[in-house]
């Protein structure tokens, strides 16, 4: 891990990230759609919509050995809401399952932000818990993809719980800052674990919530 591109820099644990990145020495380039926010975060940046037909073709002209897809939308509301269900999903799934599928023959190392959210299915998320839950699968079909197909990238998928960024206000259980995220993802990252948990914590809530017995866990109402 030596030149590192972080999709989804402009605020919270993206922004995080490249900083911490290049405190520890790392070429960090930071890429979200928010140009203004860029500029403020200095050094090499790229502008890229991850939705872009173009993405890829920018993508791979930085040149990144690692590369963190961080980019992400989710909105809450108590009604369906198709607009916001399909801006989900286009970002989190399509854009981000093209970004891992290209990840495969061209890089080092593959980290994907997914979220706790996507152990089970939750009610007023728009696709957002489906869309994680789709992350955390695919993550795991591109490791198996890798081990068995004799490729040398290595997939490294991101499960942070609540974390204090814009996206992260769900609730105050157990929120970490960005700069506490950012030591857990660095540490996974470096020390070459496949699956990190954000805080490592959550680890126990995400077991609870697999074990949890379907008629008791539909019963509960979780937001």
């Amino acid at each position: 891990m030596k030149r590192v591109l972080v999709i989804g820099a402009t605020s919270g644990i993206g922004r995080a990230l490249v900083l911490a990145l290049r405190a520890r020495g790392y070429e960090a380039i930071g890429a979200g759609r928010r140009r203004e926010l860029l500029e403020t975060l200095g050094g090499e940046t790229l502008a890229l919509d991850a939705t872009a037909p173009d993405a890829i073709e920018r993508i791979a002209r930085v040149g990144a050995d690692t590369v963190i897809f961080n980019a992400g939308f989710g909105e809450q509301s108590p009604q369906p809401d198709w607009t916001l269900t399909e801006r989900t999903l286009r970002l989190n799934v399509l854009a981000f399952e093209r970004v891992a599928q290209w990840a495969l023959t061209h890089c080092e190392c593959f980290a994907a932000t997914a979220s706790v959210a996507g152990v089970r299915g939750l009610e007023n998320t728009n696709g957002y818990s489906a869309s994680k839950a789709y992350m955390i699968a695919s993550m795991e079909g591109w490791r198996r993809k890798a081990r068995h197909g004799g490729y040398a990238c290595r997939y490294v998928t991101l499960m942070p719980g609540f974390v204090d960024t814009a996206m992260g206000q769900a609730s105050t259980f157990w929120r970490c800052s960005p700069k506490e995220a950012v030591f857990c993802i660095l540490r996974a990252l470096e020390r070459g674990r496949s699956v990190a948990y954000v805080t490592p914590r959550w680890w126990w809530v995400a077991l609870l919530l697999r074990l949890m017995p379907r008629a008791l866990f539909e019963r509960i109402p979780l937001g």
